[in-house]
């Protein structure tokens, strides 16, 4: 009895504290495990308000990315998940600042982020939505050049800035080698010879090709029009129809809108302007019927201000249009024309036409979305791409989200 004693004595001396010990160390480590937990939950609670937000951006392109009421949260989200969210919405420079405070338990987690709001119609000098062939000799292809399908080449002396971008196979005409200062981007087949400055991938980064949202120009136009008008921009940050009334463009933008109707355009911008003209019907340049939808340049537009071909904080101009973009010289004298910005049409691959006069030369500056077919300038064509849209991009177009900045706190 008495060694059964002196061995219980020896356990409660020597185990018992054991036993202690690893109890409070299993105590600890629940404790430590749950303390973890709630940090992953804040931190998820934190996240979970900059995926609602990149998930309704997706979602539109046009609407909701600076207004108060689409980006206020109401109060049974903020219980199902994070406390609270606060934003700076910045429509000029197309920016919007989230910070995201997350709290489960006692534990509390936040994230910044940055995201910058984009559209692929400033990013290209120029885009085609298909397979393009191009036979220029001694051309020059400032900016970002996209094509969604194959491209071939058959002239001389050929040189993109790049990046090239082909989502398809890629060719040059034998003995016409092609040369591309930037980046190339391809993901076919290449053949002919293509001297690359930059990176060659073999994979295109895609874009989303923009359609005409009815809705959104219905909802927002400054000036609307159901026949087709002539518009005058000038100097004063205003713009006349003929035959109609003056209207000034407001400090946000003005958005002048055909529907059903074509727009004839000129004069110097003094603005932020998107010229958008829409038709229920699909046609082309050359169509006889359908003849809606169109913007055609009368005479040369470019900005009042500054540089007269760049875009600014103060002037941008786009040309939208859903069958047909042409340019025809006012008369032939001057012959020359310039015309500046986004030049977009939805339809088609050749929408785009020029009406000239026998010696003239066209500039564009900005981004162009068709092949260019007609008469032609017979002194040259000039396509020359302004980054400068990118920062400072006209009003209307259809913009997606990028995450340029994201911090955990």
């Amino acid at each position: 009895a008495g060694q059964a004693l002196l061995m219980a004595l020896a356990i409660l001396v020597f185990v018992l504290p054991l036993g202690i010990t690893l109890s409070k160390y299993v105590q600890q480590t629940m404790k430590s495990a749950m303390a973890e937990r709630r940090q992953k939950n804040a931190s998820q609670t934190a996240n979970n308000a900059m995926t609602d937000y990149m998930r309704q951006f997706s979602q539109d392109a046009g609407e909701g990315h600076y207004d108060l009421d689409s980006l206020s949260r109401p109060e049974t989200f903020y219980d199902a998940g994070y406390s609270t969210v606060t934003f700076e919405a910045d429509e000029t420079n197309r920016s919007l600042y989230v910070s995201a405070r997350g709290v489960a338990g006692s534990a509390e987690k936040g994230i910044e982020a940055l995201v910058r709001f984009v559209s692929d119609l400033t990013q290209y000098g120029n885009m085609f939505n298909g397979a393009a062939s191009l036979g220029y000799s001694n051309i020059v292809y400032s900016g970002g050049f996209y094509v969604n399908g194959n491209f071939s080449t058959s002239g001389t002396n050929m040189t993109f800035t790049g990046p090239l971008i082909v989502k398809g196979n890629l060719s040059a005409a034998a003995g016409k080698p092609v040369a591309v200062t930037g980046d190339l981007y391809y993901t076919g087949t290449k053949s002919g010879v293509w001297n690359v400055g930059g990176t060659t991938y073999q994979y295109a980064p895609s874009i989303t090709w923009p359609t005409l949202d009815f809705n959104y120009y219905e909802a927002h136009y400054t000036f609307k029009t159901t026949s087709t008008v002539q518009i005058i921009f000038y100097t004063t940050g205003t713009f006349r129809v003929v035959g109609g009334a003056s209207y000034a463009i407001p400090s946000n933008g003005a958005i002048i809108y055909a529907y059903n109707a074509n727009l004839k355009l000129r004069g110097a911008v003094a603005g932020r302007v998107s010229a958008v003209a829409v038709s229920t019907a699909a046609s082309n340049c050359t169509s006889t019927t359908a003849q809606t939808g169109r913007v055609i340049f009368n005479g040369s537009l470019y900005y009042a201000s500054g540089s007269s071909i760049s875009a600014s904080a103060s002037n941008s101009f786009a040309a939208l249009a859903k069958n047909c973009i042409e340019w025809n010289a006012l008369s032939c004298s001057p012959n020359n024309i310039v015309t500046v910005g986004v030049h977009f049409v939805e339809q088609g691959l050749n929408n785009m036409k020029d009406t000239s006069c026998p010696t003239g030369y066209q500039w564009i500056y900005g981004v162009r979305t068709q092949v260019i077919t007609g008469s032609g300038y017979m002194g040259g064509t000039s396509i020359i791409y302004d980054p400068n849209l990118v920062t400072y991009p006209p009003p209307g177009l259809p913009e997606k989200a990028q995450l340029v900045n994201y911090r955990m706190l």
